[in-house]
């Protein structure tokens, strides 16, 4: 098995400014009272509080590939006709992954029993955006330490159930991360538990003055 880089903390601010817009708050169209701001606010920083953003990643060479599917070391193929083409200049590939934690899910369940709907939909923001906000974190640390060697990260990433990269294919992000060492469980249906976790896959290149 290909080495696993953890991230047992991800350095990520309060992604305030996503987690509004979100909730399709516009600063600049929607008014608000100064306590229900306040509110907002410390619900917020609440949620954000029990977020514990960690990461894994790891590296495989590409052995081979096709129009629709791409081989890697170790066995693994993946069929996707949008990470062939992602990968088409790559010569390995790096498989990432983030959670923002269970404690924030626990506090959207907790409103919604208490008969809090409003909390619950901003906890559920804040989870949401503060997972992103570390995917995002990693992919540029990933970034940064390839360009040491020489290498770079193709401008875009894929997640599981975007176009013909299928859902399923959770499974191999759950598997290749190991992502059970961070609480993490996959549903029969390739969901995560918690939800706030997200993978995706970026491929590797030589940069464009060397190819």
């Amino acid at each position: 098995m290909s080495k696993l880089n953890i991230i047992n903390h991800i350095p990520v601010s309060l992604p305030e400014k996503e987690i509004l817009f979100r909730m399709k708050y516009n600063v600049h169209k929607t008014e608000i009272d100064d306590e229900s701001r306040q509110m907002f606010r410390s619900v917020m920083n609440r949620g954000f509080a029990v977020c514990e953003p960690r990461g894994v990643w790891t590296l495989l060479l590409i052995e081979g590939r096709s129009e629709n599917s791409v081989s890697f070391e170790g066995g693994l193929s993946i069929e996707s006709g949008s990470i062939a083409k992602l990968l088409q200049r790559s010569d390995s590939a790096v498989f990432m992954g983030v959670t923002a934690g269970a404690e924030i899910s626990r506090l959207s369940e907790d409103s919604i029993r208490k008969g809090d709907g409003a909390s619950a939909l901003i906890y559920d923001a804040v989870g949401s955006e503060t997972a992103e906000a570390s995917i995002e974190w990693l992919n540029r640390y990933i970034g940064s330490e390839l360009r040491r060697k020489g290498k770079i990260l193709t401008p875009m990433r894929f997640s599981a159930g975007y176009g013909d990269f299928l859902l399923e294919n959770q499974r191999i992000f759950y598997e290749l991360l190991d992502l059970k060492r961070f609480g993490v469980n996959l549903t029969e249906s390739c969901i995560f538990v918690p939800e706030k976790t997200v993978t995706a896959i970026a491929g590797v290149e030589a940069p464009a003055e060397e190819r």
